[in-house]
């Protein structure tokens, strides 16, 4: 809002910077804040990332099944990047 973080449609402009990068979107089916259409158009430019919809949740981090879709997400993105991703150190 208000161009406070990025320019409009500054990431989709510049995904193809991303062309070989691993990634997971996740995003709650009845978010408000976001449209869906954010998601699908991010994906569509970013190919090399997986979008998981999420049927019963909205924005907020907090959700229960967003929560276990983010826990889930890091998880896969530790398997896909194997030693690199290692969050341990």
């Amino acid at each position: 809002m208000h161009n406070a973080f990025v320019e409009p449609d500054q990431i989709i402009k510049n995904a193809d910077r991303l062309a070989g990068i691993p990634g997971i979107i996740i995003h709650g089916r009845y978010d408000m804040v976001c449209p869906l259409d954010n998601a699908t158009a991010l994906h569509d430019a970013w190919p090399d990332a997986e979008l998981h919809i999420i049927r019963d949740a909205g924005h907020s981090s907090h959700e229960p099944s967003i929560i276990d879709a983010l826990v889930k997400a890091t998880n896969d993105m530790v398997k896909i990047l194997g030693n690199e991703g290692d969050l341990r150190g």
